[in-house]
């Protein structure tokens, strides 16, 4: 790994580890289960409206805001 961090070095610090690769019917399980999700995100409606909006000011900006996509 990291000499540093092989010394014990009080400066380093490990945030996460890497997990192995997946093969056969474990990666088809996730890529399933990742499916499934993406197929549930799609079928929820876009709660803003679309498009580019222009405001005057970033108070008009901020209450348009409030109105429109904090519903």
């Amino acid at each position: 790994m990291n000499d540093l961090i092989d010394a014990g070095d009080p400066r380093t610090k490990v945030v996460g580890r890497r997990r192995g690769q997946l093969t056969g019917e474990a990666a088809l399980r996730a890529s399933l289960s990742l499916a499934k999700t993406a197929l549930e995100i799609r079928k929820t409606p876009l709660k803003s409206p679309r498009g580019v909006f222009l405001f005057k000011s970033h108070e008009e900006a901020d209450q348009w805001t409030k109105k429109n996509l904090l519903r």
